[in-house]
Parts: structure tokens; C-alpha cells; sequence
């Protein structure tokens, strides 16, 4: 196991997250994520400052066996506290533009000039704009149902805090863990996403609005790719 394997497993057992690790440290998230992925290595002073913060020797950083067999949770997901002033954004705006449609296709209806295909596209567009409104509040809704802390990860299953449901690992049958492509360009979004899994028994977990959905992926990958979940 290489150290930036060993440095991941001691931050996921913390339950910390790279910009956790990173504000303790004093350097940049992108900086802990080249340590991990055995880009560079750290100065002596901060690889001391790591065997104070993870309680453990210089040697079992670099040579000793990794915790990672640990029994206990390897991993916390959390959701994103700061999605709920982008969803509260999004339905002020949803209910702001329908009502404008609504208002501007009564008024053109009056309009005997303009043709009754004018009419019915801005109805058609009100719609729209009504039905994205319900979309995001649903999606509002299941945000706010979901306690802070929303999944955690064993070695052999996962467990939702909001459904109360334990799924272990070996009944997966297709998982997909991804970023928003829609906050790609915004940076401090851009690390957060969902959970799609699927098992043998066809049952269906979504998971939105996860915060640190990377560290998450990397986790449950890395337990099925070593083969530990039989």
C-alpha cells in the first residue's frame, strides 16, 4: 500500500474530508488530493503534523498496515448544507418567471392581432416553467428530509440514515456515484452529487445533494475492486 493509500484510509477513518485535512494542515484541498493520488509528498514538518492530528507513529504512515480493516464505519456521507439556498433560488425564480407567463399569455390572449399559435407557445412554455417548479421542489423537499449525515459506509454494506435501510455490499448490482454536471463551472459546487444504486432484490436508492461525492466514490470502489465484499 502506497502512503497516499495509507494517508486516504487514516483521513476516511477521522471522517474527514480533504478540505477538512487541508484547513488543519494549512494547505489547499488540490494539495492533500496530490498526496493521495502519490503526486508528491509532503514537507517533514506536515508529516508530522498528520501523526499528531491521526494519533499514530511516522512509521505507521508510511510502513505500517493501513487501518482500513477497521470494523467500524469507514466512511460518513454528508449532504450539502449549501444546496438549500440554491434550491430556495431556483423555486423563487421558477415561481417569479410563471407567474410572468402566465400574466403576459392572458394579456396577448386579448391581442386579437397576434395569431392563436402565439398564445398557445407561451402557454406551452408556462407549463414548463410550472412543471420545473414542481421538480425542484420535490427535490427541495427530499433535501430537507435528509439528516445531515445521510449514509455511512462498512466494509460489508451501507447504511441510510433517512430510510433506516441497510444494504450490504454483495447484493449490489450496479452502483453510480457522480458529480453535477450542472455545477461544474461554479468551484466551490463542483464537488458535490448523488448516489444511484440498484441491487439483486431490484431495489432502488437515490441519494442527491452529497457533499465530498468523490471521497465517497473512491471508498465504496476501492472495498468491491479489492474483492473484500464476497
Amino acid at each position: 500500500m502506497t502512503f497516499g493509500e495509507r494517508l486516504r484510509s487514516y483521513r476516511i477513518i477521522e471522517n474527514m474530508s480533504q478540505k477538512d485535512l487541508a484547513e488543519l494542515l494549512n494547505v489547499t484541498p488540490q494539495t492533500i488530493s496530490k498526496w493521495e493520488n502519490n503526486l508528491s509528498e509532503p514537507e517533514f514538518h506536515l508529516i508530522s503534523e498528520m501523526t499528531k492530528i491521526f494519533k499514530i507513529t511516522h512509521d505507521e504512515l508510511f510502513i505500517g498496515e493501513s487501518k482500513i480493516n477497521y470494523q467500524g464505519s469507514l466512511y460518513s456521507a454528508k449532504k450539502d448544507l449549501r444546496m438549500k439556498k440554491v434550491y430556495n433560488f431556483f423555486i423563487g425564480l421558477c415561481i417569479c418567471l410563471s407567474i410572468a407567463m402566465i400574466i403576459t399569455t392572458a394579456y396577448v390572449s386579448t391581442i386579437k392581432v397576434l395569431s392563436w399559435h402565439f398564445t398557445v407557445s407561451l402557454s406551452v412554455i408556462s407549463t414548463f416553467m410550472l412543471y420545473q417548479l414542481f421538480i425542484v421542489s420535490k427535490w427541495r423537499n427530499h433535501y430537507s428530509l435528509n439528516p445531515e449525515i445521510i449514509m455511512d459506509v462498512y466494509e460489508n454494506h451501507l447504511y441510510f440514515y433517512q430510510e433506516n435501510v441497510t444494504v450490504p455490499l454483495h447484493l449490489i448490482e450496479d452502483v453510480m456515484i457522480k458529480k453535477y454536471q450542472f455545477y461544474s463551472g461554479i468551484r466551490v459546487y463542483e464537488n458535490n452529487g448523488y448516489l444511484n444504486i440498484m441491487t439483486k432484490n431490484h431495489q432502488k436508492i437515490i441519494v442527491r445533494d452529497i457533499i465530498d461525492v468523490i471521497d465517497l466514490k473512491k471508498v465504496i470502489f476501492d472495498i468491491l475492486k479489492k474483492g473484500e465484499i464476497k
